[in-house]
């Protein structure tokens, strides 16, 4: 075909019918539904969004650009130190370094400031933004606004948080509550709503309040919750005869699903936060280091700061005040989300005031349990911990985090309770290694998740000796892997010839299982099953040093 053809050429034009066929012929019969993604919000997330989707959206965008200052953000990384002059050192080295903001976060024992020491926070404080996060009500840190003129603390750019108040800095309400408490987006909008609702009744005017969110590695559902919020709180402020002016948004990524095991993955989750809180219009953004569950170093925390720079040099994206909007999918996922969450909003309301809040984190822990089990399950995916796991890393507990409700957390008990008690662990593969290799790299992979790091044996045709291996290498458990056939046939001979103090699986589900079991089979691996309680029937059963046979 010439140059002068293809101009001329001509394509029938797509719809969304032509489209939806084509999906349905590349599904080979299954059901166009399985294309449908089912979230925690309750939100059907569709295979293709079209511009009909983002006519349902009554111009959303508008109200998002309205209530937003300006189009960058400023960069608020933690400043961590030992002592109020090691803050003061270190406040300045990381302002020079990229930093936008002096952040300081208090702890139940604060630290004892000199009067020199606070003369130049309060030189700091008067030419750059700033955020306290208060813990004692007794801090000294407070005192560092007493020797300040009126008009010193009138033009002050600040944020404070905590049991203290000062009239000339914004108050940071938060949603860290009801988000790790396992919210989802819907609940923590609802929430955000209900806190700005009671500050109301408090103070008539809410021009100097700020909202701060926790960013998790929902990319889209993410950037949608921030865009939201901005149109609640339009929503908001005519409900309650607020100023509609520009609320300031803060964003911290959240630890819900940072882990342990192999921390550098956190970086990745950390950076996926970043750039959805950036795409959703966050004014403050804080991103924590990928190790600090661990202890974080000073590369961590320069490697957090520089998330934030490389976003906002190579995209370009502070440029503009909302770049997601027009995106189909982000626009109806926003109306999705102010539609559920005002109507959430407005049932709680109905309650008495003492109930409110507990009904969305009974909410929120409902949810959190659904999002356990679909980690357990190996339904949902934490790489690293639960699929991808490296059973050789050690898992480092130099860092108290009781306060946070980690998904990770049972996946690193099983971890340290299997390195310092390990159990000697084969998969003992028969048939031809390439039909059995998909299945027992399966069984090996939920081994590993499950803290246990397993000994793969040759492929063996025999259970004789298959069963001299097992003894040989004194392995006290092991899963028989092989095609359903061979399973069916050698499965019974192994177990026969077995010593039944060893503890044996099988790989897959079988409809003679039970048979199986009263000749000394404990259980079974199989797709769908639970990690954390295979791996508790597995201690229960070598703690009492017999044969056990799984429920």
């Amino acid at each position: 075909m010439t140059i002068e053809q293809m101009k001329k050429t001509s394509f029938p034009k797509a719809n969304f019918e032509n489209w939806q066929e084509e999906a349905v012929r590349t599904l080979k019969g299954k059901p166009y539904e399985q294309l449908i993604t089912p979230t925690f919000e309750g939100i059907d997330l569709q295979p293709l969004y079209t511009a009909e989707y983002l006519q349902k959206t009554l111009n959303h965008s508008a109200v998002i650009s309205h209530s937003k200052k300006q189009a960058n953000w400023l960069i608020a990384q933690k400043t961590k130190a030992n002592s109020a002059s090691d803050f003061l050192h270190k406040a300045k080295e990381q302002l020079s370094l990229g930093n936008d903001m002096i952040v300081y976060k208090g702890t139940s024992s604060s630290w004892s400031w000199t009067a020199n020491e606070l003369e130049q926070l309060a030189e700091m404080l008067t030419y750059h933004p700033f955020h306290l996060s208060i813990k004692a009500n007794d801090d000294q840190i407070m005192e560092v606004f007493d020797g300040m003129t009126e008009l010193q603390l009138n033009e002050l750019v600040g944020y404070l948080d905590g049991p203290v108040s000062a009239p000339t800095l914004n108050t940071v309400l938060t949603t860290s509550t009801i988000h790790y408490a396992g919210g989802t987006a819907v609940h923590e909008l609802a929430y955000a709503l209900l806190v700005l609702s009671k500050q109301a009744e408090k103070q008539t005017d809410l021009s100097k309040v700020a909202i701060q969110f926790e960013i998790d590695t929902n990319f889209f559902m993410e950037v949608a919750k921030l865009r939201a919020f901005r149109v609640l709180w339009k929503a908001f402020s005519s409900a309650y005869k607020q100023n509609e002016n520009a609320i300031s948004v803060f964003a911290n990524t959240s630890m819900r699903s940072y882990s342990k095991l192999d921390p550098t993955v956190n970086l990745l989750r950390a950076g996926n936060a970043t750039f959805s809180a950036v795409l959703g219009g966050a004014d403050i953004i804080s991103v924590v280091p990928h190790d600090e569950l661990t202890g974080s170093s000073p590369t961590s925390e320069r490697i957090a700061r520089n998330v934030q720079l490389v976003i906002r040099e190579e995209t370009m994206v502070n440029k503009m005040i909302d770049p997601s909007a027009g995106s189909y999918y982000v626009e109806s996922l926003t109306a999705e989300l102010v539609h559920q969450a005002w109507d959430l909003f407005l049932k709680t309301l109905e309650m008495k005031q003492s109930d409110q809040e507990d009904y969305l984190l009974s909410l929120a822990r409902d949810v959190q349990s659904s999002r356990t089990q679909a980690i357990a399950k190996r339904k949902a995916s934490l790489i690293g911990t639960n699929v991808y796991a490296n059973p050789t890393d050690a898992v480092v507990t130099t860092h108290s985090d009781d306060e946070i409700e980690r998904l990770a957390v049972p996946f690193e008990q099983l971890r340290n309770y299997f390195s310092e008690q390990p159990l000697r662990t084969a998969v003992v593969m028969f048939g031809v290694l390439k039909d059995v290799k998909p299945r027992a790299d399966f069984v090996q992979g939920f081994l590993q998740a499950g803290g246990l790091n397993p000994v793969m044996s040759p492929v063996f045709a025999d259970a004789q000796a298959a069963w001299h291996w097992v003894k040989s290498n004194q392995m006290e458990y092991v899963v028989f892997a092989a095609k359903d056939e061979i399973t069916n046939e050698i499965l019974p001979q192994f177990l026969k010839v077995a010593d039944l103090s060893t503890i044996i699986d099988v790989a897959g589900r079988h409809a003679v299982e039970n048979q199986w079991r009263e000749q000394g089979l404990n259980g079974s691996i199989f797709a769908g099953q639970d990690v954390i309680a295979k791996m508790q029937q597995l201690i229960d059963v070598k703690k009492n040093g017999g044969h056990e046979n799984e429920a």
